[in-house]
C-alpha cells in the first residue's frame, strides 16, 4: 500500500511529542518534508531526519511541493490564520490546531475559507475521541441516567496567565471543550453566557466560566489556568435518575443511578501511551481515514465553524454581560 505523503509545518515540542508518535503508531503515512523558520529549528530537523526528508525554510515552499499530499500544522496561535489560509490555497488535505485565528476580527474570514475549501480539513479536536466520552454519550442517549439536566466540565491547570490576548479564555478553549459537551448531548448550544473578570491585561482571564443553553439542558465550562492544583479535566453529567463522571486524562468513567447508588467504575482510556495528550492517536488516525476515503471526518469544516461561532458568541457575551445567541452557519 502506498503511504500518504505528509508535510509538517513547524517543528516544536508538540510535533515531536504528539504528531510524530501518532503518525508512527498509525503507520499509514510517511513524513516527506518539514518546514521551519529559525536556523536552530532547521538544524534540529537535520539532526533528527538527516537526508531522509526535504527540509524547507518556510512553509510556502513546502506547500508548493507536488510530492506532498497532506499537511499538518503546528505553529503558534498568532500564525494559525496565516498558515491555515496558505494550506487551504494549496489544495492539500489539512490537519491543523484550533483556534483558527488569534483575533476576533480574523475568525469570520477563516471560517469562510474553511467552509469554501474543497479538500479534506481536520481540526485537532482530540478530546471528543477519548473512548470514555464516546461511551458516556452512548449511555446518555439510551437514558441510562434518565433525562440529562446539566453537563459540566472543570479544567484546572498551572499553565499560567496569558495576558494581552484578543480572544477570551472560554472563547479559545470552547473549540475543544464545547465540542465535548456537544458530543455528549448530541446537540449544539443556542446561547452562551460568560462569567469573566478583568484581573489580567487583555481579554483572556485565568479564571472564567461559560454557561451554554442546550434548549433547557445546561452546559458549563469552568476554567482556572493559573491553579496550584495538578492538571485535571473532569466532566460531570447529572440526570434526573443518576450521574456520570469522566476523568478525561485517565479515561475513568463512573456511573450511578437511584436504583444503584454505588459508583460503577470503568476504564475507557485513549490509546496509550498517549502521544503527549489523550486522544492524539485517535485524532491523527481520523485525519488519515478522511484523507484515504476522501470523506470529511468528525472534525470537518462545518463542525469547526459552528464551534468558532460559539466562541464568537462568548465574546459578545463578554461585551454585553448577558446571554448571547450562537449564530448558525446560515446566519453567518
Amino acid at each position: 500500500m502506498t503511504k500518504i505523503k505528509i508535510g509538517i509545518i513547524g517543528y516544536g515540542s508538540w510535533v515531536k511529542d504528539a504528531y510524530l508518535p501518532a503518525l508512527q503508531n498509525d503507520g499509514r503515512a510517511e513524513i516527506v518534508g518539514i518546514s521551519a523558520r529559525s536556523e536552530s529549528t532547521l538544524e534540529s530537523i537535520r539532526k533528527d531526519f538527516g537526508n531522509s526528508i526535504s527540509i524547507y525554510q518556510g512553509y510556502e515552499d513546502l506547500l508548493a511541493s507536488p510530492h506532498i499530499e497532506a499537511v499538518m500544522i503546528a505553529v503558534p496561535d498568532p500564525v494559525h490564520a496565516e498558515a491555515i489560509t496558505a494550506a487551504l490555497a494549496s489544495g492539500k488535505a489539512v490537519f491543523y490546531e484550533p483556534p483558527i485565528a488569534h483575533t476576533r476580527a480574523l475568525v469570520p474570514t477563516i471560517i469562510k475559507s474553511l467552509l469554501a475549501a474543497p479538500q479534506i480539513t481536520h481540526a485537532d479536536l482530540e478530546l471528543a475521541l477519548i473512548p470514555a466520552v464516546t461511551k458516556a454519550a452512548h449511555l446518555i442517549k439510551k437514558q441510562a441516567i434518565g433525562d440529562v439536566k446539566t453537563v459540566a466540565i472543570r479544567l484546572q491547570s498551572g499553565w499560567g496567565p496569558d495576558p494581552g490576548q484578543d480572544i477570551n479564555n472560554i472563547g479559545r478553549l470552547s473549540v475543544w471543550y464545547t465540542h465535548v459537551l456537544n458530543v455528549l448531548l448530541d446537540a449544539t448550544p443556542k446561547r452562551v453566557l460568560i462569567m469573566d473578570g478583568y484581573g489580567t491585561e487583555g481579554r483572556r482571564q485565568s479564571q472564567s466560566t461559560g454557561f451554554y443553553d442546550y434548549d433547557g439542558i445546561w452546559g458549563e465550562l469552568k476554567v482556572n489556568i493559573d491553579s496550584p492544583e495538578e492538571l485535571t479535566i473532569d466532566v460531570e453529567v447529572v440526570g434526573n435518575n443518576g450521574n456520570i463522571e469522566i476523568d478525561l486524562l485517565t479515561g475513568e468513567l463512573k456511573t450511578r443511578t437511584k436504583a444503584r447508588p454505588e459508583w460503577e467504575v470503568e476504564s475507557w482510556p485513549a490509546i496509550q501511551p498517549y502521544a503527549d495528550w489523550p486522544g492524539m492517536h485517535e485524532s491523527v488516525t481520523s485525519f488519515l481515514d478522511a484523507v484515504e476515503s476522501g470523506i470529511p471526518g468528525f472534525a470537518n469544516a462545518e463542525v469547526v465553524a459552528n464551534l468558532h461561532l460559539t466562541g464568537l458568541a462568548s465574546e459578545e457575551s463578554k461585551e454585553t454581560g448577558t446571554w448571547a445567541e450562537v449564530k448558525s452557519i446560515d446566519q453567518f
